[in-house]
């Protein structure tokens, strides 16, 4: 089992009580932490994850269930509810009903969608919940559960399930495909936002999944997909990719915020098995090991809003990742994985006007760097 999130227990058992919500992708362990927090026989568990959404009746009909539990301990789960139109309305009037009657309840919300916060808990929700990130599993977790190497990892990623297939390279793939990929397109995006053309977004993830860490613009991308649609419906589509854990475009680091805004996108995927390899390992591997980096830096922080990560580029000069917060650069990293050659980092740091620790990963460091759980460790590292 993974770490909790930071105060995730401390929260769930606070008798005073909030709402706790569990946002990441899926197959990360939500359900697993919420159950392990939970009492069995003081539990109520309700998934609305299926391919047509139940009625919002049945969020009434388990809470009743929960409240009905003689225990001072019970608990409802309510697993992808973001899923049932007019969830959040049902599940605050029941909520504000517990609390005026001074009735104790435990209420958790898992969403394998970060529009879960802007769909229901914002407009709705405001004040009665905590929010709790699931990021994907980074390489030093799934070495608590396997004793797995880099290349393993690049095969499998973040998804502890998966590796139950080491042996099977092809099942592994298709239990990723078929039960991660294709649930998350198919159904958490179209579920919770309205997408004219799900081809042409379903296209755009396909296309750049064979992609990562390349600098792309919208415009190329656009041209090289069979449906027709604009570059702004590939920006949003774009969004909603984010929002659903597939694939992060990062921006170039500007001291100036309207040319980061305008600058092209480089396509990181946050969990390395997203990314489309061919068998034998051997397509783009310099930009998989690359996107390998990327994707540590964005899991460690995810969830905290103030944290950025961007790349600087001028001509043929490039610093490959550059992590800010709150806007001001903490530190840069440049990937050596001997397909590209150029000026030292600290000569692009001159360049790029950048003041901050810089530092190079490469196949020497590479799992030194992915056993970092914060900030602070991959300095020490990278510096």
């Amino acid at each position: 089992m993974r770490l909790f999130p930071k105060n995730l227990a401390k929260r769930w058992h606070d008798p005073r009580g909030l709402m706790q919500v569990f946002v990441g992708p899926r197959q990360v362990g939500k359900t697993t932490a919420a159950v392990e927090l939970s009492d069995s026989s003081s539990s109520v568990f309700f998934s609305a994850d299926a391919p047509s959404p139940p009625s919002s009746d049945l969020i009434e009909v388990h809470w009743n269930k929960a409240r009905a539990i003689p225990s001072e301990k019970r608990t409802l789960i309510l697993d992808e509810v973001q899923k049932i139109p007019g969830w959040s309305e049902v599940v605050k009037r029941l909520w504000d009903e517990d609390q005026r009657e001074k009735r104790t309840l435990r209420v958790g919300i898992l969403g394998s969608s970060a529009l879960l916060i802007q769909k229901g808990l914002s407009e709705s929700l405001t004040g009665r919940f905590e929010t709790h990130f699931f990021p994907h599993w980074t390489f030093g977790e799934v070495q608590l559960l396997h004793p797995i190497t880099v290349e393993q990892y690049l095969r499998f990623g973040g998804y502890p399930k998966a590796y139950a297939f080491l042996d099977d390279l092809e099942r592994g793939l298709e239990y990723i495909s078929n039960s991660i990929i294709e649930p998350t397109l198919g159904r958490d995006i179209l579920a919770l936002h309205a997408v004219d053309k799900p081809a042409l977004l379903r296209q755009l993830f396909w296309y750049v999944s064979k992609l990562p860490a390349h600098i792309v613009s919208f415009e190329k991308i656009l041209g090289a997909l069979q449906d027709r649609g604009n570059s702004a419906t590939l920006v949003h589509y774009a969004e909603l990719l984010r929002l659903a854990f597939l694939v992060v475009p990062i921006f170039k680091y500007s001291t100036a915020p309207h040319r980061t805004k305008r600058s092209l996108p480089k396509w990181i995927f946050p969990n390395v098995a997203l990314v489309d390899v061919p068998a034998d390992g051997s397509h783009n591997s310099g930009f998989v090991f690359e996107n390998l980096i990327g994707s540590h830096i964005l899991n460690i922080t995810y969830g905290e809003s103030k944290f950025e990560l961007k790349y600087w580029r001028e001509g043929d000069d490039e610093i490959d990742y550059v992590l800010t917060f709150d806007q001001r650069p903490l530190f840069a990293i440049e990937v050596k994985s001997g397909r590209k050659r150029g000026a030292k980092i600290n000569q692009l740091l001159k360049q790029a006007k950048l003041a901050c620790p810089a530092g190079i990963v490469s196949s020497t460091n590479v799992e030194a760097f992915l056993q970092t759980g914060t900030i602070e460790e991959i300095v020490k590292i990278v510096a």
